[in-house]
Protein backbone atom coordinates (compact mmCIF):
# COMPACT_ATOMS: atom_id res chain seq x y z
CA UNK A 1 0.00 0.00 0.00
CA UNK A 2 1.25 3.47 -0.80
CA UNK A 3 1.82 5.72 2.21
CA UNK A 4 0.33 9.17 2.52
CA UNK A 5 2.13 12.09 0.87
CA UNK A 6 4.02 12.71 4.13
CA UNK A 7 5.32 9.13 4.17
CA UNK A 8 3.16 7.99 7.09
CA UNK A 9 0.74 5.11 7.13
CA UNK A 10 -2.93 6.16 7.13
CA UNK A 11 -4.19 6.39 10.70
CA UNK A 12 -7.62 4.95 11.50
CA UNK A 13 -9.24 5.57 14.89
CA UNK A 14 -11.99 3.10 15.76
CA UNK A 15 -14.63 4.13 18.27
CA UNK A 16 -16.27 0.86 19.08
CA UNK A 17 -17.54 -1.81 21.45
CA UNK A 18 -14.05 -3.15 22.01
CA UNK A 19 -15.33 -6.27 23.79
CA UNK A 20 -17.51 -7.36 20.86
CA UNK A 21 -16.49 -10.33 18.75
CA UNK A 22 -17.85 -8.43 15.73
CA UNK A 23 -15.46 -5.54 16.38
CA UNK A 24 -12.58 -7.99 16.84
CA UNK A 25 -13.35 -9.89 13.63
CA UNK A 26 -13.76 -6.69 11.61
CA UNK A 27 -10.45 -5.21 12.81
CA UNK A 28 -8.74 -8.57 12.28
CA UNK A 29 -9.27 -8.16 8.54
CA UNK A 30 -7.15 -4.98 8.41
CA UNK A 31 -4.45 -5.68 11.02
CA UNK A 32 -1.82 -6.38 8.38
CA UNK A 33 -3.21 -4.17 5.61
CA UNK A 34 -0.77 -1.28 6.05
CA UNK A 35 -2.82 1.00 8.30
CA UNK A 36 -1.87 2.53 11.65
CA UNK A 37 -4.80 1.36 13.80
CA UNK A 38 -6.08 2.96 17.00
CA UNK A 39 -9.05 2.11 19.22
CA UNK A 40 -10.97 4.20 21.75
CA UNK A 41 -13.04 1.94 24.08
CA UNK A 42 -16.49 3.09 25.09
CA UNK A 43 -16.56 1.51 28.56
CA UNK A 44 -14.16 0.05 31.15
CA UNK A 45 -14.61 -3.65 30.28
CA UNK A 46 -11.69 -5.71 28.96
CA UNK A 47 -11.17 -5.76 25.19
CA UNK A 48 -11.98 -8.90 23.26
CA UNK A 49 -9.22 -11.48 23.46
CA UNK A 50 -8.78 -11.37 19.66
CA UNK A 51 -8.14 -7.63 19.47
CA UNK A 52 -4.55 -7.15 18.28
CA UNK A 53 -2.22 -5.08 16.16
CA UNK A 54 -3.38 -1.64 17.30
CA UNK A 55 -3.00 1.08 19.92
CA UNK A 56 -5.64 1.02 22.64
CA UNK A 57 -6.21 4.45 24.18
CA UNK A 58 -7.02 3.70 27.82
CA UNK A 59 -8.78 6.36 29.92
CA UNK A 60 -6.91 6.31 33.24
CA UNK A 61 -7.87 8.02 36.48
CA UNK A 62 -5.05 10.24 37.73
CA UNK A 63 -3.73 9.81 41.30
CA UNK A 64 -5.29 13.11 42.38
CA UNK A 65 -8.73 11.77 41.52
CA UNK A 66 -8.40 8.66 43.68
CA UNK A 67 -8.72 8.55 47.45
CA UNK A 68 -5.74 6.23 47.90
CA UNK A 69 -3.65 3.65 46.14
CA UNK A 70 -2.44 3.47 42.54
CA UNK A 71 -4.31 4.96 39.59
CA UNK A 72 -7.35 2.97 38.52
CA UNK A 73 -7.04 1.68 34.98
CA UNK A 74 -10.23 1.50 32.98
CA UNK A 75 -9.15 -1.67 31.16
CA UNK A 76 -7.33 -3.65 33.85
CA UNK A 77 -6.16 -6.65 31.85
CA UNK A 78 -6.24 -8.34 28.50
CA UNK A 79 -6.85 -12.03 28.95
CA UNK A 80 -6.82 -14.48 26.07
CA UNK A 81 -8.02 -17.43 28.16
CA UNK A 82 -11.21 -19.42 27.96
CA UNK A 83 -12.82 -17.52 30.85
CA UNK A 84 -12.24 -14.22 29.07
CA UNK A 85 -13.72 -15.57 25.84
CA UNK A 86 -16.73 -16.88 27.74
CA UNK A 87 -17.22 -13.53 29.43
CA UNK A 88 -17.11 -11.75 26.07
CA UNK A 89 -19.75 -14.09 24.67
CA UNK A 90 -21.87 -13.41 27.75
CA UNK A 91 -21.39 -9.68 27.34
CA UNK A 92 -22.49 -9.86 23.72
CA UNK A 93 -25.55 -12.01 24.41
CA UNK A 94 -26.65 -10.49 27.74
CA UNK A 95 -24.92 -7.10 28.02
CA UNK A 96 -26.88 -5.88 31.02
CA UNK A 97 -26.16 -8.95 33.15
CA UNK A 98 -22.52 -8.96 32.10
CA UNK A 99 -22.17 -5.26 32.90
CA UNK A 100 -23.49 -5.86 36.41
CA UNK A 101 -21.03 -8.72 36.89
CA UNK A 102 -18.15 -6.58 35.64
CA UNK A 103 -19.09 -3.66 37.89
CA UNK A 104 -19.18 -6.00 40.90
CA UNK A 105 -15.76 -7.42 40.08
CA UNK A 106 -14.15 -4.06 39.39
CA UNK A 107 -15.64 -2.64 42.57
CA UNK A 108 -13.82 -5.27 44.63
CA UNK A 109 -10.35 -4.70 43.22
CA UNK A 110 -7.90 -2.03 42.15
CA UNK A 111 -6.36 -2.42 38.74
CA UNK A 112 -2.68 -2.37 37.97
CA UNK A 113 -1.07 0.52 36.10
CA UNK A 114 -1.04 0.06 32.32
CA UNK A 115 1.67 -1.94 30.64
CA UNK A 116 3.27 -0.62 27.47
CA UNK A 117 2.22 -3.70 25.55
CA UNK A 118 -0.31 -6.42 26.27
CA UNK A 119 0.16 -9.81 24.68
CA UNK A 120 -2.63 -10.95 22.40
CA UNK A 121 -3.35 -13.77 19.98
CA UNK A 122 -0.71 -15.06 17.55
CA UNK A 123 2.12 -13.28 19.32
CA UNK A 124 0.93 -9.82 18.30
CA UNK A 125 0.56 -6.98 20.76
CA UNK A 126 -1.93 -4.39 21.78
CA UNK A 127 -0.05 -1.18 22.51
CA UNK A 128 -1.69 0.82 25.28
CA UNK A 129 -1.61 4.56 25.70
CA UNK A 130 -2.91 6.03 28.94
CA UNK A 131 -5.26 9.01 28.61
CA UNK A 132 -5.27 10.87 31.96
CA UNK A 133 -8.64 11.61 33.52
CA UNK A 134 -8.96 13.74 36.67
CA UNK A 135 -12.72 13.79 37.15
CA UNK A 136 -15.21 11.55 38.93
CA UNK A 137 -14.81 8.09 37.34
CA UNK A 138 -18.41 7.20 38.23
CA UNK A 139 -19.96 10.31 36.65
CA UNK A 140 -22.04 9.94 33.49
CA UNK A 141 -22.64 12.46 30.73
CA UNK A 142 -25.46 12.71 28.24
CA UNK A 143 -24.52 12.23 24.59
CA UNK A 144 -27.32 14.19 22.96
CA UNK A 145 -29.15 17.48 23.13
CA UNK A 146 -32.14 17.95 25.48
CA UNK A 147 -34.64 16.98 22.75
CA UNK A 148 -32.65 13.90 21.69
CA UNK A 149 -32.19 10.43 23.18
CA UNK A 150 -31.30 9.91 26.82
CA UNK A 151 -28.21 7.84 25.98
CA UNK A 152 -25.40 8.45 28.46
CA UNK A 153 -21.81 7.32 28.88
CA UNK A 154 -19.26 7.31 31.68
CA UNK A 155 -17.37 10.61 31.71
CA UNK A 156 -14.23 8.47 31.87
CA UNK A 157 -15.00 7.35 28.30
CA UNK A 158 -16.97 10.41 27.28
CA UNK A 159 -16.80 13.08 24.59
CA UNK A 160 -14.05 15.15 26.22
CA UNK A 161 -11.76 12.13 26.53
CA UNK A 162 -12.43 11.13 22.93
CA UNK A 163 -11.79 14.70 21.77
CA UNK A 164 -8.40 14.58 23.48
CA UNK A 165 -7.54 11.32 21.72
CA UNK A 166 -8.63 12.73 18.36
CA UNK A 167 -6.43 15.79 18.91
CA UNK A 168 -3.42 13.63 19.83
CA UNK A 169 -3.79 10.89 17.21
CA UNK A 170 -4.85 13.21 14.36
CA UNK A 171 -6.48 10.30 12.49
CA UNK A 172 -6.99 10.35 8.76
CA UNK A 173 -10.26 8.53 9.39
CA UNK A 174 -12.50 8.06 12.42
CA UNK A 175 -14.61 4.93 12.15
CA UNK A 176 -17.50 4.54 14.60
CA UNK A 177 -18.91 1.02 14.71
CA UNK A 178 -22.60 1.22 15.79
CA UNK A 179 -24.73 4.33 16.30
CA UNK A 180 -26.38 4.56 19.73
CA UNK A 181 -23.18 4.33 21.76
CA UNK A 182 -20.35 5.08 19.36
CA UNK A 183 -21.62 7.39 16.60
CA UNK A 184 -23.48 9.41 19.24
CA UNK A 185 -20.19 9.62 21.17
CA UNK A 186 -18.24 10.84 18.13
CA UNK A 187 -20.98 13.36 17.37
CA UNK A 188 -20.78 14.71 20.93
CA UNK A 189 -16.96 14.96 20.71
CA UNK A 190 -17.31 16.75 17.37
CA UNK A 191 -19.81 19.21 18.88
CA UNK A 192 -17.41 19.87 21.73
CA UNK A 193 -14.38 20.42 19.50
CA UNK A 194 -16.23 22.75 17.12
CA UNK A 195 -17.74 24.70 20.03
CA UNK A 196 -14.28 25.31 21.48
CA UNK A 197 -12.68 26.06 18.11
CA UNK A 198 -15.09 26.78 15.21
CA UNK A 199 -12.15 26.72 12.78
CA UNK A 200 -11.24 23.18 13.84
CA UNK A 201 -11.06 20.73 10.94
CA UNK A 202 -12.74 17.60 12.26
CA UNK A 203 -11.28 14.42 10.72
CA UNK A 204 -13.01 12.45 8.01
CA UNK A 205 -15.69 10.38 9.74
CA UNK A 206 -17.15 7.04 8.70
CA UNK A 207 -20.16 5.74 10.66
CA UNK A 208 -21.25 2.12 10.38
CA UNK A 209 -24.83 1.11 11.16
CA UNK A 210 -25.15 -2.08 13.20
CA UNK A 211 -28.33 -4.13 13.40
CA UNK A 212 -31.26 -2.04 14.59
CA UNK A 213 -29.45 1.32 14.85
CA UNK A 214 -31.66 3.08 12.30
CA UNK A 215 -34.31 0.49 11.38
CA UNK A 216 -35.65 0.33 14.94
CA UNK A 217 -34.39 3.42 16.78
CA UNK A 218 -35.12 5.68 13.83
CA UNK A 219 -38.82 5.25 14.59
CA UNK A 220 -38.40 6.93 17.99
CA UNK A 221 -38.42 10.70 17.59
CA UNK A 222 -35.69 11.54 20.16
CA UNK A 223 -33.36 9.01 18.54
CA UNK A 224 -34.45 10.06 15.05
CA UNK A 225 -33.26 13.62 15.70
CA UNK A 226 -29.87 12.36 16.86
CA UNK A 227 -29.57 9.88 13.99
CA UNK A 228 -30.33 12.65 11.52
CA UNK A 229 -27.58 14.83 13.00
CA UNK A 230 -25.14 11.91 12.69
CA UNK A 231 -26.12 11.21 9.06
CA UNK A 232 -25.80 14.88 8.14
CA UNK A 233 -22.42 15.24 9.90
CA UNK A 234 -20.60 12.16 8.61
CA UNK A 235 -18.48 12.03 5.49
CA UNK A 236 -19.11 8.33 4.90
CA UNK A 237 -21.74 5.77 5.88
CA UNK A 238 -21.65 1.98 5.74
CA UNK A 239 -24.07 -0.80 6.58
CA UNK A 240 -24.55 -4.51 5.97
CA UNK A 241 -27.95 -4.30 4.23
CA UNK A 242 -29.22 -2.55 1.12
CA UNK A 243 -32.26 -1.76 3.27
CA UNK A 244 -30.13 0.26 5.67
CA UNK A 245 -28.34 2.13 2.90
CA UNK A 246 -31.71 3.54 1.83
CA UNK A 247 -32.52 4.37 5.46
CA UNK A 248 -29.24 6.25 5.84
CA UNK A 249 -30.13 8.35 2.81
CA UNK A 250 -33.58 9.05 4.24
CA UNK A 251 -31.94 10.46 7.39
CA UNK A 252 -29.78 12.89 5.48
CA UNK A 253 -26.63 11.06 4.39
CA UNK A 254 -25.43 12.56 1.11
CA UNK A 255 -21.99 10.98 0.69
CA UNK A 256 -20.77 8.24 -1.65
CA UNK A 257 -22.00 4.66 -1.54
CA UNK A 258 -19.55 2.25 0.09
CA UNK A 259 -19.62 -1.53 -0.43
CA UNK A 260 -22.26 -3.36 1.62
CA UNK A 261 -20.29 -5.79 3.81
CA UNK A 262 -21.20 -7.94 6.81
CA UNK A 263 -20.37 -6.04 10.01
CA UNK A 264 -19.10 -9.22 11.66
CA UNK A 265 -16.10 -9.34 9.33
CA UNK A 266 -14.93 -12.52 7.65
CA UNK A 267 -14.75 -16.09 8.88
CA UNK A 268 -12.38 -18.97 8.15
CA UNK A 269 -14.91 -21.23 6.45
CA UNK A 270 -12.65 -24.28 6.24
CA UNK A 271 -11.74 -24.05 9.94
CA UNK A 272 -15.42 -23.73 10.84
CA UNK A 273 -16.29 -26.82 8.82
CA UNK A 274 -14.07 -28.89 11.11
CA UNK A 275 -16.62 -28.16 13.85
CA UNK A 276 -19.54 -29.33 11.71
CA UNK A 277 -21.19 -32.73 12.10
CA UNK A 278 -20.68 -35.11 9.20
CA UNK A 279 -24.34 -36.06 9.38
CA UNK A 280 -26.62 -34.31 6.85
CA UNK A 281 -29.09 -31.84 8.41
CA UNK A 282 -31.99 -34.27 7.90
CA UNK A 283 -30.37 -36.68 10.37
CA UNK A 284 -29.55 -34.11 13.02
CA UNK A 285 -31.53 -34.03 16.25
CA UNK A 286 -30.88 -30.54 17.54
CA UNK A 287 -32.73 -27.23 17.18
CA UNK A 288 -30.90 -23.93 17.76
CA UNK A 289 -32.94 -21.04 19.16
CA UNK A 290 -31.89 -17.44 19.81
CA UNK A 291 -32.98 -16.39 23.27
CA UNK A 292 -33.05 -12.59 22.97
CA UNK A 293 -35.80 -10.94 25.00
CA UNK A 294 -35.27 -7.18 24.81
CA UNK A 295 -36.42 -4.24 22.73
CA UNK A 296 -36.28 -6.39 19.60
CA UNK A 297 -35.94 -10.05 20.63
CA UNK A 298 -39.06 -12.21 20.87
CA UNK A 299 -37.73 -15.51 22.23
CA UNK A 300 -40.99 -16.12 24.12
CA UNK A 301 -42.67 -16.49 20.74
CA UNK A 302 -40.03 -19.02 19.69
CA UNK A 303 -40.70 -21.04 22.84
CA UNK A 304 -44.43 -21.01 22.10
CA UNK A 305 -43.70 -22.38 18.62
CA UNK A 306 -41.56 -25.17 20.07
CA UNK A 307 -44.23 -25.98 22.66
CA UNK A 308 -46.82 -26.44 19.91
CA UNK A 309 -44.62 -29.10 18.31
CA UNK A 310 -43.47 -30.70 21.55
CA UNK A 311 -44.75 -34.16 20.56
CA UNK A 312 -42.62 -34.09 17.41
CA UNK A 313 -39.59 -32.82 19.29
CA UNK A 314 -39.36 -35.65 21.81
CA UNK A 315 -36.17 -36.95 20.20
CA UNK A 316 -34.64 -33.49 19.77
CA UNK A 317 -32.43 -31.39 21.98
CA UNK A 318 -33.29 -27.68 21.98
CA UNK A 319 -30.30 -25.37 22.54
CA UNK A 320 -31.04 -21.75 23.48
CA UNK A 321 -28.24 -19.17 23.42
CA UNK A 322 -28.11 -15.42 24.10
CA UNK A 323 -30.90 -16.07 26.58
CA UNK A 324 -32.86 -13.32 28.34
CA UNK A 325 -34.28 -13.74 31.85
CA UNK A 326 -37.89 -14.51 30.88
CA UNK A 327 -37.08 -17.06 28.14
CA UNK A 328 -34.55 -18.69 30.45
CA UNK A 329 -37.11 -19.13 33.21
CA UNK A 330 -39.74 -20.43 30.77
CA UNK A 331 -37.27 -22.82 29.11
CA UNK A 332 -36.32 -24.31 32.46
CA UNK A 333 -40.02 -24.69 33.35
CA UNK A 334 -40.67 -26.59 30.11
CA UNK A 335 -37.65 -28.79 30.75
CA UNK A 336 -38.67 -29.52 34.35
CA UNK A 337 -42.19 -30.42 33.20
CA UNK A 338 -40.81 -32.85 30.62
CA UNK A 339 -42.34 -30.90 27.74
CA UNK A 340 -39.10 -30.08 25.89
CA UNK A 341 -35.51 -31.21 26.27
CA UNK A 342 -33.96 -27.74 26.47
CA UNK A 343 -30.37 -26.79 27.20
CA UNK A 344 -29.74 -23.15 28.08
CA UNK A 345 -26.28 -21.87 27.15
CA UNK A 346 -25.38 -19.05 29.52
CA UNK A 347 -21.71 -18.87 28.54
CA UNK A 348 -20.04 -20.30 25.49
CA UNK A 349 -17.14 -19.54 23.20
CA UNK A 350 -17.70 -18.71 19.55
CA UNK A 351 -16.38 -22.13 18.53
CA UNK A 352 -18.75 -23.84 20.94
CA UNK A 353 -21.73 -22.01 19.47
CA UNK A 354 -20.58 -22.87 15.94
CA UNK A 355 -20.30 -26.51 16.98
CA UNK A 356 -23.91 -26.50 18.15
CA UNK A 357 -24.97 -24.95 14.84
CA UNK A 358 -23.02 -27.72 13.12
CA UNK A 359 -25.19 -30.31 14.87
CA UNK A 360 -28.51 -28.51 14.29
CA UNK A 361 -31.23 -29.24 11.75
CA UNK A 362 -33.06 -25.92 12.17
CA UNK A 363 -32.26 -22.47 13.55
CA UNK A 364 -35.22 -20.41 14.83
CA UNK A 365 -35.05 -16.69 15.66
CA UNK A 366 -37.91 -14.25 16.15
CA UNK A 367 -37.34 -10.50 16.49
CA UNK A 368 -38.95 -7.25 15.43
CA UNK A 369 -35.67 -5.69 14.26
CA UNK A 370 -32.18 -6.77 13.22
CA UNK A 371 -29.46 -6.29 10.64
CA UNK A 372 -28.34 -9.37 8.74
CA UNK A 373 -28.21 -11.27 12.03
CA UNK A 374 -24.81 -12.89 12.38
CA UNK A 375 -26.48 -15.99 13.79
CA UNK A 376 -28.29 -16.51 10.48
CA UNK A 377 -24.95 -16.44 8.68
CA UNK A 378 -23.52 -18.92 11.18
CA UNK A 379 -26.51 -21.21 10.71
CA UNK A 380 -26.04 -21.09 6.94
CA UNK A 381 -22.32 -21.78 7.37
CA UNK A 382 -22.89 -24.84 9.54
CA UNK A 383 -25.84 -26.40 7.70
CA UNK A 384 -28.72 -25.47 10.02
CA UNK A 385 -31.80 -24.38 8.08
CA UNK A 386 -32.66 -20.79 9.09
CA UNK A 387 -36.18 -19.71 10.06
CA UNK A 388 -35.70 -15.99 10.72
CA UNK A 389 -38.12 -13.09 10.93
CA UNK A 390 -38.20 -10.78 7.92
CA UNK A 391 -37.40 -7.74 10.05
CA UNK A 392 -33.75 -8.64 9.46
CA UNK A 393 -31.94 -8.50 6.13
CA UNK A 394 -31.78 -12.29 5.85
CA UNK A 395 -33.38 -12.31 2.41
CA UNK A 396 -30.32 -10.51 1.07
CA UNK A 397 -28.40 -13.71 1.86
CA UNK A 398 -30.55 -16.83 1.62
CA UNK A 399 -33.09 -17.73 -1.08
CA UNK A 400 -36.55 -17.32 0.40
CA UNK A 401 -38.46 -20.61 0.46
CA UNK A 402 -35.48 -22.63 -0.76
CA UNK A 403 -32.49 -22.11 1.52
CA UNK A 404 -34.27 -20.36 4.38
CA UNK A 405 -37.60 -18.95 5.53
CA UNK A 406 -38.16 -15.26 6.27
CA UNK A 407 -41.32 -14.95 8.36
CA UNK A 408 -43.34 -12.15 9.90
CA UNK A 409 -42.88 -11.65 13.66
CA UNK A 410 -46.57 -10.70 13.83
CA UNK A 411 -47.89 -13.89 12.24
CA UNK A 412 -47.57 -16.75 14.72
CA UNK A 413 -49.24 -19.23 12.41
CA UNK A 414 -46.78 -18.45 9.62
CA UNK A 415 -43.84 -18.98 11.97
CA UNK A 416 -45.32 -22.31 13.05
CA UNK A 417 -45.98 -23.39 9.47
CA UNK A 418 -42.47 -22.62 8.27
CA UNK A 419 -40.87 -24.24 11.30
CA UNK A 420 -42.96 -27.37 10.74
CA UNK A 421 -41.83 -27.55 7.11
CA UNK A 422 -38.18 -27.25 8.11
CA UNK A 423 -38.71 -29.92 10.78
CA UNK A 424 -40.29 -32.44 8.41
CA UNK A 425 -38.93 -31.81 4.88
CA UNK A 426 -35.65 -33.74 4.70
CA UNK A 427 -34.98 -32.90 1.06
CA UNK A 428 -35.42 -29.18 1.74
CA UNK A 429 -32.91 -28.94 4.59
CA UNK A 430 -30.32 -31.16 2.92
CA UNK A 431 -30.43 -29.26 -0.36
CA UNK A 432 -30.29 -25.91 1.42
CA UNK A 433 -27.17 -26.83 3.41
CA UNK A 434 -24.92 -27.15 0.38
CA UNK A 435 -26.24 -24.01 -1.29
CA UNK A 436 -25.97 -21.94 1.87
CA UNK A 437 -22.39 -23.05 2.46
CA UNK A 438 -21.41 -21.88 -1.01
CA UNK A 439 -23.14 -18.54 -0.45
CA UNK A 440 -21.18 -18.03 2.77
CA UNK A 441 -17.91 -19.18 1.20
CA UNK A 442 -18.31 -16.82 -1.75
CA UNK A 443 -19.27 -13.77 0.32
CA UNK A 444 -17.93 -14.18 3.87
CA UNK A 445 -14.75 -16.28 3.75
CA UNK A 446 -11.62 -14.49 4.94
CA UNK A 447 -10.10 -14.84 1.48
CA UNK A 448 -12.96 -12.68 0.18
CA UNK A 449 -13.56 -10.35 3.11
CA UNK A 450 -9.97 -9.32 3.88
CA UNK A 451 -9.28 -7.72 0.48
CA UNK A 452 -12.83 -6.34 0.41
CA UNK A 453 -12.41 -4.62 3.77
CA UNK A 454 -8.94 -3.36 2.82
CA UNK A 455 -10.32 -1.80 -0.34
CA UNK A 456 -13.28 -0.50 1.67
CA UNK A 457 -10.84 1.60 3.71
CA UNK A 458 -8.82 2.68 0.69
CA UNK A 459 -12.03 3.99 -0.85
CA UNK A 460 -12.98 5.68 2.44
CA UNK A 461 -9.56 7.35 2.56
CA UNK A 462 -9.72 8.40 -1.08
CA UNK A 463 -6.75 6.19 -2.01
CA UNK A 464 -6.32 3.94 -5.09
CA UNK A 465 -8.05 0.56 -4.84
CA UNK A 466 -5.70 -2.44 -4.89
CA UNK A 467 -6.57 -5.10 -7.41
CA UNK A 468 -6.01 -8.80 -6.77
CA UNK A 469 -2.31 -9.64 -6.86
CA UNK A 470 -1.18 -6.02 -6.42
CA UNK A 471 0.74 -4.73 -3.43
Amino acid sequence: MSPLSNGERPRILFVAMHHSVHTARWIEAVVNAGFDLHLFPNDPSPPHAYIRGLTLHVPTVTPSATADGPPALAVPWLSTGRRAASFVMRAFRNPFGAARLLRDKLGRRKASPPALELASRDGDFVRTRAVPFDGDPQARVRLGRPDESEETIMALHGPRMLAEVIANVRPNLIHSLEFQHNAYLVLAARDLMLAEDPSCRFPRWLATNWGSDIYYFGRQEPHARQIRRVCEAIDLYSCECRRDLALGRSFGYRGPELPVLANSGGIDVDAAQRLRSEAPPSRRKLIMVKGYDHFAGRAMVSLAVLERFADRLKDYEIVMFSVGARPRARALELKAAGVLNIRVIDLGTHDEILEYFGRARVYLAVSISDGISTSVLEAMLMGAFPVQTNTSCCEEWFVQGETGFAVSPDDFEEVCSRFERALTDDALVDAAAGRNLEIIRSRLDLSVMKPSIRNFYLQALGMPILREGSE
